[in-house]
């Protein structure tokens, strides 16, 4: 059966571009020009699952609809929305993610990246049902052990939400790295922290914290982030105040994953042989995971497109990483882990090849 979505959208044209392109990806559409109409539609269409919509309309905007119905029917299905604006920033993005929507999508659209998050909302729901499913199937044995899995779920949940509020605040800046970058970050490190003969609670604390890494670019200019060519040394200075910034942001949180994230971010930039920042310590003083995450964002930065470098193939990249380059040395890397990427090597590329930009 396919996913039906709702697309709220008080515009014609864009409404139907946005259905067009939808059903042509395989889903069902369903349309409202209004957020009282959505509403009324959501009421009526149990089979609606996904919810794109603008927030400013006439008479009721996306965020009132979205709120109406959480309130009156969200605890009874499986709902993800989608908001799309040309007018928003920071502040509608939090109440956005407050109210419980899944992305935050800028005007003009791209529509690729938009059929990306919807997908990614159908995978959330199918998971949602297979989980409610799976609680429904369970006998009364097994109870004590259905606790510990739900505490469990309702810590990750507690991060999941501590990470957004952290990362609302970046909706007004544009960022030259892509989502699929932050995804194989958190594989490659999980690949890492599994070669070390860690628990799998801490590969995924590792699959969680470490795309975090540069959560303080969020207060670095567009004109230094974005900057194609060299960086002055005053331009240097700025960009090196994202370690200590994000660590700032993230270090208000006791969540062990929240934790590890914000020793990451402070410490991704240190090096080995201690020519790093921002406090340039060196060797086992910077702590573990930010070792593996200095590794795999070099690793992933090589091989992808940059605004002041082409992408470069594997073997440049190992040849780089393992042999130096004459700014880019194997000194910089935590031995162990140098082994760890020569014995892995061919399942790096495998990561970086499945979440290709």
């Amino acid at each position: 059966m396919m996913t039906k979505i709702l697309i709220a959208e008080d515009e014609k044209e864009n409404r139907d571009e946005i259905v067009e392109c939808l059903v042509d990806n395989g889903f069902e559409c369903v349309e409202a020009s209004n957020g009282e109409e959505g509403l009324n539609l959501l009421r009526r269409d149990t089979g609606i699952t996904i919810v794109v919509s603008d927030i400013l309309m006439p008479g009721k905007s996306g965020l009132e609809m979205i709120d109406s119905a959480q309130f009156e029917i969200g605890k009874d299905r499986d709902l993800e929305f989608i908001i799309l604006t040309g007018h928003g920033g920071a502040k509608e993005a939090i109440e956005a993610l407050k109210l419980g929507v899944l992305d935050f999508i800028e005007k003009p659209l791209d529509l690729n990246h938009l059929v990306h998050v919807v997908r990614r909302a159908e995978e959330l729901i199918f998971l949602k049902r297979a989980s409610r499913h799976h609680k429904a199937g369970m006998e009364a044995d097994v109870q004590a052990k259905t606790l510990q899995i739900q505490t469990l779920l309702g810590s990750l949940e507690k991060a999941y939400g501590e990470a957004l509020e952290c990362l609302a605040v970046a909706a007004e800046y544009k960022d030259p790295e892509t989502g699929n970058h932050i995804r194989r970050i958190g594989e490659y490190a999980e690949l890492m922290a599994k070669e070390l003969g860690w628990t799998k609670e801490r590969q995924n604390l590792m699959l969680l914290a470490a795309p975090l890494h540069d959560v303080g670019k969020i207060g670095t200019p567009e004109s230094v982030l974005l900057k194609p060519g060299k960086l002055d040394p005053d331009e240097v200075a700025v960009m090196k105040q994202h370690a200590q910034n994000g660590y700032d942001i993230l270090s208000h949180s006791s969540h062990p994953v929240m934790q590890a994230a914000a020793n990451i971010a402070r410490n991704h930039h240190e090096r080995w042989d201690g020519g790093g920042y921002p406090r340039g310590i060196k060797g086992t003083e910077i702590p573990i995971e930010a070792r593996i995450t200095t590794l795999v964002d070099v690793y992933d930065a090589l091989r992808s497109k940059r605004p002041y470098k082409s992408a470069f193939d594997q073997e440049k990249t190992l040849s780089i990483m393992l042999d130096g380059d004459g700014r880019t040395d194997p000194s910089h890397f935590d031995p162990d882990l140098i082994n760890i990427l020569r014995k892995m090597a061919s399942k790096f590329d495998q990561i970086y090849s499945r979440l290709a930009d």
